[in-house]
């Protein structure tokens, strides 16, 4: 925050920015629901999710199928839509819900919980008020670097 924004780009930062400020979650980890992140494998087998790439997950095989039915087939829109709709209360009512959206699949536990969650909640709560700045100065058409001003060394926060 004092010297680098702008000129090093950090991945979850870049996506929590974008979301602070209205936009989809351009990770598939952070986003509402999953299913565009597929993996094709060399021999045209098609799975859901790069992190589920196993008999269970499988689609079909491009060779056999369209890609675009695959991809808009009914089970790839359950597989995404799971990611919502197994959710416990307890992440629907969380204040980062809104970039977290319960993280990835593949990290949640027996009871829909993300193993991640305490560091994700420990973490979006700590940038949000660096985000809320950075999407005012953005709002009103100023570089979010201008951020860099109120974190000099010896300035108020």
């Amino acid at each position: 925050m004092q010297k680098d924004v702008g000129s090093v780009f950090i991945q979850i930062i870049d996506v929590a920015l974008g979301v602070w400020a209205g936009q989809p979650a351009s990770l598939c980890v952070f986003s509402e629901t999953c299913g565009r992140a597929l993996v094709l494998e060399h021999n045209g087998d098609l799975y859901a999710c790069d992190h589920f790439v196993n008999k269970d997950h499988l689609l079909g095989n491009i060779a056999e199928t369209s890609l675009v039915k695959l991809v808009d087939s009914q089970c790839q829109y359950q597989f995404g839509q799971a990611k919502k709709t197994s959710l416990p209360q307890a992440c629907l009512n969380c204040d980062v819900h809104f970039i977290c959206h319960g993280g990835c699949l593949k990290n949640r536990d027996e009871t829909g919980l993300n193993l991640l969650c305490e560091g994700y909640q420990h973490f979006f709560r700590h940038i949000d008020h660096p985000m809320q700045i950075m999407c005012n100065l953005l709002q009103n058409r100023r570089a979010p670097a201008e951020i860099m001003h109120l974190y000099k060394p010896n300035s108020p926060q």
